[in-house]
Order: C-alpha cells, then sequence, then structure tokens
C-alpha cells in the first residue's frame, strides 16, 4: 500500500496510525460502516473486516467487502491513488468517508472531491486531528501537520453545488455540525 519510501508528511516512515475515537466514533454512529479499506492490522482496524496490506486495498472492489466504507489512507505520497481509488469506488457502494489531509490545492483535490460528481459533502476539522500510534497507549500526540477533512461520496450524483461544513470534533456534535438534512442524508 505504501509506495514511498520517504514520507512527505510527519509519519515517521509508519503507515499504521489510527484514527481517534473521537473523530471515527460519531461518524461510525450516522453512517453504520462495514468496511475498513485501510488497515495494516486488526490491531489498528477500526473495523472488522477490514482491507490488509496483503489483499492491497487499491487493486480490489471494496464493493466484494463491505457497502459502507471508512477510509483513512496512509498520508504518504501516494496519497493520490486513494483519491482515485474513493472516486472509481463511490458508484458501487451505498456510502464511502475518507478522512484525509484538506489538501485542497493539489491536482489530486481537484479531480477527485471538487470535480467527483460523488462527493457531496466536505466537513473540515477543527483542530488538527491526533491520530494514536499503536502501541503508545494513553500517550497524548501532538496535531497532525496539516487540517484534514471528511470526505462524503455517494453512489448517487449531486445535483448542487458541493457543501463544506465545519466541525470542531472536540466540542460539537457531528449532527449539529453539518446540519439535520446533511445527517439525514449521511445515515441512509
Amino acid at each position: 500500500m505504501t509506495d514511498a519510501p520517504n514520507p512527505t508528511t510527519r509519519t515517521l516512515g509508519r503507515d499504521d496510525w489510527m484514527t481517534p475515537p473521537e473523530v471515527f466514533d460519531p461518524v461510525n454512529a450516522m453512517v453504520r460502516f462495514d468496511l475498513d479499506a485501510c488497515a495494516t492490522n486488526l490491531d489498528v482496524a477500526r473495523l472488522d473486516p477490514f482491507i490488509d496490506p496483503r489483499t492491497d486495498s487499491l487493486r480490489v472492489p471494496w464493493s466484494n467487502y463491505g457497502k459502507r466504507v471508512w477510509c483513512n489512507p496512509p498520508y504518504g505520497r501516494g496519497i493520490k491513488h486513494w483519491f482515485k481509488k474513493a472516486h472509481e469506488q463511490a458508484d458501487s457502494l451505498e456510502s464511502l468517508v475518507m478522512l484525509a489531509y484538506a489538501n485542497t490545492d493539489t491536482q489530486y483535490w481537484c479531480n477527485h472531491v471538487v470535480c467527483c460528481l460523488n462527493v457531496w459533502l466536505v466537513v473540515f476539522l477543527k483542530p488538527r486531528v491526533k491520530f494514536i500510534l499503536p502501541g503508545d497507549g494513553d500517550r497524548k500526540r501532538e496535531g497532525a501537520p496539516k487540517g484534514s477533512a471528511l470526505i462524503f461520496y455517494h453512489p448517487a450524483l449531486r445535483s448542487r453545488q458541493l457543501r463544506h461544513r465545519y466541525w470542531d470534533y472536540e466540542k460539537d456534535s457531528l449532527k449539529d455540525a453539518i446540519g439535520e438534512k446533511e445527517a439525514r442524508w449521511a445515515s441512509l
């Protein structure tokens, strides 16, 4: 799954960072995921089933494993491949939410978020996500070096402008942050 030995962000050369529960749990409560599309092993997976590096999530149809998919991909140089894969898979899934850096100035963000009609909602997160490194226990980590966003893909093509919301996940409920209408849509 990793295609670069020198990551461009502070990943410490590891791809097994976990999404903190204060970010994942509210999204999961709303969407009810049945697959983690990108986990290195069961210790870091947010869901079981998950797609591991041996299976290679970039090479298999996610719909063979689940229909409501969570994806927090590695943030190295290969991130553009994950955005492309999410874009390609959205039509065959009931729901897909990807957590990634909000690199809105990149070509992959333009191609696979802004110009992807399967993306209905982008939720920018505040504060910066404090990802968890397996084995660190309850050790407090610094926030990520960049801001992150939740990208909500849906098989139906949007017929309106892409919506953006902001969620202070330490203070606000996700439902309050995105609004009743988007919350209903995300839980379909």
